[in-house]
């Protein structure tokens, strides 16, 4: 069993881009400067500084600062009903392992794009989808790729919806963006990526659009890593059927889930961004969705998450980082609205728990009584939503100490029954402080004064 040493340096997270509230889904930072860990959940900052949805999200609306030709309605229908036919073929050639029918749409001439797309179905044949499908959603319109395809060029949002067996509960979505073009009588595609700015944060960047990948499974884990990468599969396979009976052990919910975890040599995958040098994040863990924000409700519906491991990092995986990410990756399904200090302070605890198993109490006993002399003094309440990724303060810690603190008040089972209700129903500060109160007779203002009088037995 490798443990990370628990003298960890812990810093807040880059700040997230704009968007929907959970599209960003849960991103865990693990601060190894010092050889330590610690995480953060990068889902709900937006939501603090009220901003609106942007143009990069799948709500957005097509690009009107140039609209397509009009066309006549016949035109229309048989341009959709010839894409429609397209797409079922490529779903019904991944089902039955065809490449040839996979290939049959892509444009002959384009060598480059032929090789991504062979590459591609064989990624997608190996991940042997229960379920795929794709539709078409909006049309998008882009003068240059006009200018570059011809004047036929039909430019779309696609809606990809699948599920991975014992990863996805139910079918989820994610987006691609597609330009077809008419060539001697029938519609071809020439291109899969002119959209991939204008679309949600994960559209063209699962773990299968970028490369040769291998995948390896365990009886609740599907590892996914480069082709030929296989020792390091089995090793996080192995590291995470760890964690998995850590978080089953210390988290109280029962979450009989599995988990996605993606090591691969690429700087983003998904939502994680790690291609800055200042990022030091280990791993991130992304929202998947049922239905994508935007297209049923605006904040769209939590299906589950996928974990990306940092490039650079993946050497250093090990069951207690893991159990921090799976924590979340078990509760993200609840709602999304707890504030960011029990998020993080919940699966700061599950992790400190397998810490305490290798080293004992006395480890964890120290950790807390720095984190009392020497991170509580450097805050005026408990870590807020807003700015906590930016703060030079250890918010990690005093997260942490406060659901240890509630843990001994109120018992683990508590806790978590407060996380679930925080979760699904904490999604304005007036009913945050009314769940709290409720069940644990603090608001946030007098669970801080009691923090702070927290002077635990030895």
């Amino acid at each position: 069993m490798s443990v990370s040493p628990p003298e960890a340096a812990r810093r807040g997270a880059q700040a997230p881009p704009p968007g929907p509230r959970r599209w960003l889904g849960l991103l865990v930072v693990v601060a190894l400067t010092c050889g330590g860990v610690a995480y953060a959940v990068e889902q709900r900052e937006d939501d603090a500084r009220s901003r609106p949805p942007v143009t990069a999200t799948p709500s957005a609306p097509p690009n009107q600062s140039n609209k397509p030709p009009s066309k006549t309605a016949a035109a229309i229908a048989a341009r959709r009903l010839a894409v429609d036919t397209i797409l079922l073929r490529r779903a019904k050639a991944v089902r039955t392992g065809n490449e040839r029918l996979f290939l049959a749409d892509v444009d002959p001439a384009d060598t480059k794009l032929r090789q991504e797309q062979r590459t591609l179905f064989a990624n997608l044949v190996d991940l042997r989808f229960a379920e795929i499908g794709y539709s078409q959603a909006e049309e998008r319109f882009d003068q240059t790729v006009v200018r570059e395809h011809g004047p036929s060029t039909y430019l779309v949002r696609v809606l990809m919806r699948y599920q991975i067996p014992k990863v996805d509960h139910d079918p989820v979505t994610t987006e691609l963006g597609y330009t077809f073009v008419s060539r001697g009588g029938r519609w071809i595609i020439t291109d899969d990526d002119d959209l991939d700015d204008e679309l949600g944060p994960t559209a063209h960047r699962e773990p299968w659009d970028l490369g040769r990948i291998e995948v390896r499974r365990g009886p609740r884990v599907l590892a996914i890593v480069e082709k030929g990468d296989t020792d390091r599969a089995e090793a996080i396979v192995a590291e995470a059927n760890e964690a998995l009976a850590q978080v089953a052990g210390y988290w109280p919910r029962r979450w009989r889930g599995s988990v996605l975890i993606a090591a691969l040599d690429d700087t983003e995958v998904r939502d994680a961004r790690f291609a800055d040098e200042d990022v030091e994040s280990a791993a991130s863990a992304g929202s998947t969705f049922t239905s994508l924000p935007g297209q049923d409700t605006a904040d769209g519906t939590v299906g589950g998450a996928y974990i990306v491991v940092n490039p650079k990092e993946r050497d250093r995986i090990d069951e207690i980082l893991l159990s921090h990410e799976i924590t979340h990756v078990a509760t993200a399904d609840l709602g999304g609205y707890e504030p960011l200090w029990l998020a993080e302070g919940a699966a700061e605890y599950v992790s400190w728990r397998g810490i305490e198993a290798v080293s004992g109490p006395g480890e964890v006993a120290q950790w807390e009584q720095e984190v009392i002399d020497q991170a509580l003094p450097g805050l005026s309440a408990l870590p807020s939503d807003l700015g906590f990724y930016q703060s030079n303060a250890d918010v990690y810690g005093v997260s942490w100490l406060a659901v240890r603190f509630l843990v001994r008040e109120l018992g683990i089972r508590a806790v978590e029954e407060l996380y679930e209700d925080l979760a699904r129903h904490g999604t304005d500060q007036a009913n945050r402080d009314r769940i709290l109160l409720t069940r644990t007779g603090y608001t946030e203002a007098t669970l801080w004064i009691s923090l702070k009088a927290y002077r635990p037995q030895r």
